[in-house]
């Protein structure tokens, strides 16, 4: 039986590669936090230049959903124009009309949920069940908060949505 002799050279660079294959993917995972953070900040910020209590609002939700659950949260909608909302509507007829939107007093914010480590992210998003969205516990959270959550709405699949009454 032959032996299977492996050049030292080519197992140093096969860990080097490798090594650098998870800095690369470290990277990755700590650049995608932090533009979570940025985002999630800036789309704060506008809602507390329209309605400062609304801001406080869904910051504590926000610091409650992360120290609470498994999850953290990335903002993928909160203020909206007017503009954006027609837009909205005529892409989707479901969406809310101009003057029914929460969005665009500031008091609404649709989001996403993902957590992990730095080898992979779960993500919750809009196409997931209601029955995945109470799982995490956000549903109640929002509840907690006095916030209504658009997964309970009959005529409409809307769980990334959370809204002040």
């Amino acid at each position: 039986m032959k032996k299977l002799r492996i050049p030292i050279r080519k197992i140093k660079l096969a860990f080097a590669v490798l090594a650098s294959l998870f800095f690369i993917w470290v990277f990755i995972g700590i650049a995608i936090r932090i533009n979570v953070k940025v985002t999630n900040w800036r789309r704060l910020s506008e809602i507390e230049e329209i309605d400062p209590g609304s801001y406080r609002i869904f910051s504590r939700f926000i610091d409650d959903i992360e120290s609470e659950t498994d999850w953290n949260v990335a903002i993928i909608s909160g203020l909206r124009s007017r503009e954006k909302q027609k837009e909205l509507l005529r892409e989707n007829s479901k969406n809310a009309a101009i003057d029914k939107s929460r969005h665009v007093l500031g008091r609404a914010i649709d989001i996403n949920l993902y957590h992990g480590n730095w080898l992979w992210r779960v993500w919750l998003k809009k196409y997931n069940s209601s029955r995945d969205w109470r799982n995490t516990g956000v549903v109640k959270i929002a509840d907690k908060h006095g916030l209504l959550w658009g997964g309970s709405y009959r005529s409409y699949h809307d769980p990334v949505h959370f809204e002040i009454n």
